[in-house]
């Protein structure tokens, strides 16, 4: 058996099931819900996130952030559209994975949270 660590979906971001505004309503809280059952504890940190096949012209990238609310591990990372999905994975200690869906294509982030350095 090998002793590597299990990737585990620990957020859902996807409207595909709803049936209506209220489904929609209750899905998003759900979603925001699992983000600060994750990441209240990183809350002050800076988040470091590499981001693949953005957009439609596949462009890759990165960019930091303190973590100064759990929202901002979606807000600050996906494009703005009306449409998307959103699977966050667990994929270590403190290391996550984003597949974002929506009109232009299938986009991946990756997370690393890590603690602001004592000045």
């Amino acid at each position: 058996m090998m002793s590597s660590e299990k990737t585990k979906l620990i957020a859902r971001y996807d409207l595909i099931d709803c049936k209506d505004d209220y489904d929609s309503d209750v899905h998003w809280e759900n979603f925001k819900g699992s983000l600060d059952y994750y990441f209240n504890k990183y809350l002050g940190y800076q988040v470091m996130v590499k981001g693949k096949n953005m957009t439609w012209r596949n462009l890759s990238g990165s960019k930091s952030f303190n973590l100064d609310n759990v929202i901002d591990i979606f807000e600050k990372v996906v494009p703005e559209t009306s449409q998307l999905n959103f699977y966050l994975y667990q994929t270590g200690k403190n290391t996550y994975k984003a597949d974002v869906g929506h009109h232009d294509g299938r986009e991946q982030y990756y997370y690393k949270v890590k603690k602001q350095k004592e000045e």
